[in-house]
């Protein structure tokens, strides 16, 4: 095993043992403008302004990336440097996330907690739990049934292939049984929780986000 291997494994494990929670960060930062890292000024802060940017971007933070270049923290160092960064008072818009496989940092000036929580799936790469996880989540808030075509957008960007391969997969798994399907009067795919909606429910609200809606705008 490497030692960038051993570094994010252990930083894994350090993460887990201490409970790192997604909780808020405070980070005052100015609307709409990019920060310039300079590591050597003051650590702590160029920490905030990497984790501002890459949410400028429409991207999270995985803390792994705080282990390479122009950081090389320790694991430990980072552990610290994360709890130091929860304790700056002008700090107030980054948040973490706990994925299964690592800690990621956003800014929700940029990213909003729903599209964070899409982030953190797709730079998980766990297509089937991304999938079913969007689709409960939807139902379960708003509540409404899901397009296929959002599977083709950012920050998805599934392809027809990988989507159809996903929704195979998903209907062998007991444990996203509950995904169904539901079709509008043009073809379009709809997915939804039978948790959260019934089947009539979803089927009415398909055709009518789907089709009915365009013709009575």
């Amino acid at each position: 095993m490497s030692m960038e291997s051993e570094q994010k494994q252990s930083l894994n494990e350090t993460v887990e043992n201490k409970g790192v929670e997604a909780e808020a960060i405070e980070i005052d930062c100015a609307e709409n403008t990019v920060g310039i890292i300079d590591v050597e000024a003051d650590k702590i802060e160029s920490m905030g302004w990497f984790i501002r940017d890459k949410s400028f971007e429409g991207q999270v933070c995985n803390a792994e990336e705080f282990l390479e270049e122009p950081f090389f923290l320790e694991v430990e160092e980072l552990i610290t440097s994360i709890d130091e960064l929860k304790e700056r008072e002008e700090f107030k818009d980054i948040y973490s996330k706990k994925g299964s496989n690592s800690l990621y940092l956003f800014s929700d000036k940029y990213v909003t907690e729903n599209y964070a929580d899409m982030l953190v799936m797709v730079e998980e790469k766990d297509l089937l739990k991304m999938v079913a996880d969007t689709v409960r989540k939807e139902s379960k808030t708003y509540p409404r049934p899901t397009s296929s075509k959002l599977f083709t957008l950012r920050p998805f960007n599934l392809s027809k292939e990988q989507f159809d391969g996903v929704l195979e997969q998903l209907k062998k798994k007991e444990e996203y049984k509950d995904i169904q399907e539901s079709k509008a009067s043009n073809g379009v795919l709809y997915l939804y929780s039978d948790e959260y909606m019934t089947k009539a429910h979803a089927n009415s609200l398909t055709e009518w986000l789907e089709v009915e809606q365009r013709q009575n705008p």
